[in-house]
């Protein structure tokens, strides 16, 4: 008998468990491959090759910048801006939308002033914080920081406050205490709408790192990219704009991971940012 079950359990995978992957690898990957066969044959017969470059020149361009150590700096620069300002952002967001979210009364007096700031656009105060902070990292951090901040504020916030109270008021009945609550009840709930900020958050991280070193800045991708735009080299360009998207698709990927850690207690259908079947 147990034979029979080691036997089952090393049975080969079906053909359509082996296809099944690769099929949506392949759905997947179709528009993207048409797209750069198309760009390609436009470029220099249907579009000036000036204003929009050739994927294979771009790809030269990024092998280039990689292997003459070019680039690096600036990685090296942009990484560290939007790790500090993304994991600055989710901290206090995290925190304030919390408290918030437990104090009827704190949200009260509190709220309003934080509406009011949020709706002020982040691109102007740029020249604030260069003036508060300076040309280097901390005007960057601080600005993509912001932005950061009050989309995870009002997902932990709103998730906090969806707590239905008769849940609140039967743990309490049951003995529960503060700490317990907030463990127990207000931080589960309250986690899918964390998760779903984060994510949110990731490419308003990258827009305030990039708006900020197109500023003023001394390193980083942006001042790159702007470098390469003043002097016509939409190659440079591209090449620098792939890069920040490599950004996004690893920082999604790892906010992917994280999800499916925290919320192992949740049906994958029922999650905010579950993947596609």
């Amino acid at each position: 008998m147990s034979d029979q079950m080691t036997l089952t359990s090393l049975r080969a995978p079906s053909p359509k468990q082996i296809w099944a992957p690769l099929r949506r690898a392949l759905l997947l990957a179709t528009p993207g491959v048409v797209l750069l066969c198309f760009w390609q044959f436009a470029s220099g017969r249907l579009i000036r090759e000036t204003y929009v470059s050739k994927p294979t020149e771009i790809a030269w361009r990024l092998i280039d910048l990689f292997y003459t150590g070019e680039i690096w700096p600036s990685l090296r620069v942009t990484g560290e801006e939007l790790v500090l300002s993304y994991a600055i952002g989710v901290l206090l967001g995290l925190l304030l939308g919390y408290a918030l979210g437990r104090s009827p009364r704190l949200a009260s007096i509190f709220e309003p002033y934080v509406m009011a700031f949020y709706g002020i656009p982040k691109i102007a105060l740029a020249p604030l914080f260069v003036i508060w902070f300076g040309i280097g990292i901390w005007s960057k951090v601080m600005l993509a920081g912001t932005m950061v901040f009050f989309l995870v504020f009002y997902n932990v916030f709103a998730g906090v406050r969806s707590v239905d109270r008769d849940v609140v008021n039967l743990a309490l009945v049951l003995g529960a205490n503060e700490r317990q609550l907030g463990r127990q009840i207000y931080l589960p709930a309250a986690a899918p709408f964390l998760l779903l900020g984060m994510r949110m958050a990731i490419p308003y991280a990258v827009i305030g790192v990039i708006v900020g070193e197109f500023t003023s800045s001394t390193a980083g991708l942006g001042l790159f990219i702007n470098y390469a735009s003043s002097t016509y080299d939409p190659a440079g360009v591209f090449a620098g704009i792939f890069i920040l998207l490599a950004f996004v698709m690893g920082m999604n990927a790892l906010a992917n991971r994280l999800e499916r850690k925290l919320l192992k207690w949740q049906p994958t259908s029922q999650r905010i940012a579950s993947e596609p079947n």
